[in-house]
């Protein structure tokens, strides 16, 4: 009973951290998507496989209906599946840790986890990310119980979550290529082990066939095929990696290292090298054993992307947190005597994530996160900064009657926000258009009958003899590009 009490309080911390002002980070293009795509199969049964139509596998949307029926925000709504899942992982983390450390390493790697920036934004965020490593680390644990405990429920479980890791994204691939390595961890030296061994090829072979049974679902869909023709799309083919096999690997490997490194902060990356090294000299299997399930899908992704974001590595860092948890608590125990290094290396490794944790709940703007993730989420156009207000202001318009708005984009945050939030209003009409070199004419029409708003999200330059007039706009984050709130003007009301 004493033991529950760590996980319940790294589990009400997980929470807090998550949901604390959990809209204060703009509503970012992909999330617009997985939600339209939510409310859209909610209303109609007939679209509960629309993420299949771009490809994507629809269990996130899915998980988005009972929160879409409960909070009246929808953006609240696609982030709690978010924030669910973080609570979930960080119990999956203490789990995985105890089973191959002890009690301690559990605890300090379940605060790692909740303080690390890279899992605090994501589990903030109605992306696919947060929840695919949920079933990630889960996997993980199941895996290791697995060859050790060799139970058939076991199996089971491994099978099923893995399948619903298979319903949220690709990668989840590399679950099922990794949960053999668990072989790693396999105690070779018990006499009946080829009777075992056996035995667990057969467990696990249930679960593989399990995941696929799951996974293979979806081609209820006749759009299941667009899955692979989506995913060639982010990587490399076999063939085209073979015409030129290292093409991609040594910018992307400096990509995703400066990406890693930004977000992880130096003395995380410090304290799991100095374990990798450690585990090298002792032959630690455990600790080879959780790198192995970040190099495989790290290398791989090094090899064969052809577009990456730093969200694409989520999944793969996790295990990176339990060794770095295991050596702070190696580090800890040698430092009894002398409290003060004790006291400077806990400052030193969690000193960056607590202030980021700050900035991520008061001031999300000024996080310290790579660059590339800056821009998708607060200083360029993927951000949603000031939407919100663009939102109410035709909101309260509408009241009065009849509005049209023309939007610069036609998927993507653009229209899709406006359709989330004023799709429902009989009084908005919403138009989206791609690319905008004029003044649309149908908006043109429309203005001499109704108020009419022209959006733009890339756009920055708009020709003064353009017949429109600026309402507002806003700027992104810290960056130069602003969202352009525009009413159109009717014939008669232009000079």
């Amino acid at each position: 009973m004493i033991e529950i009490i760590p996980i319940i309080c790294v589990v009400l911390l997980t929470f807090i951290t998550r949901v604390y002002n959990l809209l204060n980070i703009p509503i970012f293009t992909d999330e617009a998507i997985y939600i339209r795509w939510a409310q859209i199969g909610l209303a109609d049964p007939a679209h509960r496989f629309i993420a299949l139509t771009d490809g994507k596998q629809p269990l996130l949307t899915w998980l988005m209906y009972p929160f879409l029926k409960v909070f009246s925000d929808p953006l609240l709504a696609g982030r709690m599946v978010s924030v669910l899942s973080g609570m979930i992982s960080v119990v999956g983390v203490y789990f995985v840790s105890k089973e191959l450390f002890n009690k301690k390493t559990a605890l300090a790697s379940s605060l790692i986890y909740v303080f690390t920036p890279f899992m605090l934004i994501y589990d903030r965020l109605a992306l696919m990310d947060s929840l695919l490593s949920c079933f990630g680390i889960w996997s993980l644990y199941l895996a290791t119980i697995l060859i050790r405990r060799l139970r058939l429920d076991t199996a089971l479980i491994l099978g099923m979550v893995i399948g619903l890791g298979l319903l949220t994204k690709s990668s989840a691939f590399y679950y099922l290529l990794l949960a053999p390595s668990s072989l790693i961890v396999f105690d070779f030296r018990i006499k009946n082990r080829t009777r075992r061994l056996i035995k667990w090829l057969g467990l696990f072979g249930l679960s593989f066939f399990i995941a696929q049974i799951m996974y293979n679902s979806l081609r209820l869909s006749p759009w299941f095929y667009l899955i692979r023709q989506k995913n060639y799309s982010f990587i490399l083919t076999l063939s085209e990696f073979l015409l030129s096999p290292f093409a991609l690997f040594i910018s992307n490997m400096r990509g995703l290292w400066e990406w890693l490194s930004g977000y992880l902060t130096l003395p995380l990356i410090i304290i799991v090298i100095i374990g990798g090294v450690r585990a090298l000299i002792r032959k630690d299997l455990k600790v080879l054993y959780l790198f192995l399930w970040f190099f495989t899908p790290f290398i791989s992704l090094a090899s064969f992307g052809k577009v990456i974001f730093p969200r694409f590595m989520l999944f793969m860092v996790i295990p990176l947190l339990i060794i770095a948890g295991n050596t702070l608590t190696l580090f800890l125990n040698r430092a009894k005597q002398k409290i003060i290094w004790g006291v400077f290396v806990i400052i030193l490794v969690f000193a960056l994530p607590l202030y980021n944790t700050y900035l991520v709940l008061y001031s999300p703007s000024d996080v310290i996160i790579p660059q590339v993730d800056r821009n998708q989420l607060f200083d360029d156009w993927p951000s949603g900064f000031g939407v919100r207000e663009v939102i109410d202001y035709l909101n309260e318009k509408s009241k009065d009657g009849k509005i049209v708005i023309g939007t610069e984009g036609t998927f993507g945050l653009f229209p899709t926000v406006f359709e989330i939030y004023l799709g429902l209003n009989r009084n908005v009409e919403i138009h989206g258009y791609w690319p905008v070199g004029e003044v649309p004419s149908e908006l043109l029409a429309a203005a001499t009958q109704y108020p009419t708003y022209l959006i733009f999200k890339e756009k920055q330059e708009i020709p003064s003899s353009w017949p429109l007039v600026l309402i507002s706009k806003y700027q992104r984050g810290r960056g130069n590009t602003y969202l352009l709130f525009y009413q159109v003007l009717a014939k008669n009301k232009r000079k």
